[in-house]
């Protein structure tokens, strides 16, 4: 079973260019944990809240990096240890208007883990 958060649009200041750093940019993150559902699902115990995801999610991201590697890799690190029902989470950061002479459209990162490989 996966929980996902899909289309998450914050604004952040990530990024290895001063300007970045100053004034931000908008961000696109999409989340999918994997989790262990060999019992049943049944009540929010048994699974990983949404909300609880998606706060976490804001509070790591408010912390400024120059790469969005560094971003992903805290934030998969983070829902590891938060949530012991994750076995899988995928993670994208798209950045949008990125500080590319002539580029139209997104870059950012992917990132796949298993849970035992944290």
């Amino acid at each position: 079973m996966n929980i996902i958060l899909k289309d998450i649009k914050l604004f952040g200041y990530h990024g290895v260019h001063p300007l970045e750093n100053k004034c931000g940019t908008d961000f696109i993150i999409n989340i999918v944990v994997g989790i262990d559902n060999r019992q049943p699902i049944i009540t929010l115990t048994n699974t990983i809240d949404y909300a609880a995801v998606f706060s976490l999610v804001k509070e790591v991201f408010s912390t400024t990096e120059q790469l969005l590697e560094v971003v992903a890799d805290k934030l998969c690190m983070a829902i590891a240890e938060s949530f012991p029902l994750a076995v899988e989470i995928e993670i994208s950061i798209l950045k949008s208007n990125p500080p590319i002479e002539g580029f139209m459209g997104q870059v950012g990162v992917h990132l796949k883990k298993r849970t035992n490989e944290i």
